[in-house]
């Protein structure tokens, strides 16, 4: 699925709840979404050590596939031609 970056952030800490870390890349963007007309505000978390943060660039297209658990297999940046 081909989707435009609108916004990053990278989450660490402990969390509050359970005492567990937690490490994350979160990236924002528009797409389909179930009961909604139009596009919904989505994010997607990426692991850190699978992906450099400051290497993905804002307002950019990428391209990225979920396994049937909705989880990221592959997450790259369209390039251009």
């Amino acid at each position: 699925m081909k989707i435009r970056i609108e916004g990053k952030a990278h989450l660490k800490g402990t969390s509050k709840k359970n005492g567990q870390p937690y490490d994350f890349i979160q990236i924002h963007y528009l797409g389909p979404d179930r009961g909604v007309t139009g596009k919904a505000a989505l994010t997607l978390a990426l692991e850190p050590q699978n992906y450099n943060y400051d290497a993905i660039p804002v307002g950019v297209e990428a391209i990225v596939e979920f396994d049937n658990r909705g989880n990221v297999v592959t997450f790259s940046r369209v390039t251009a031609k």
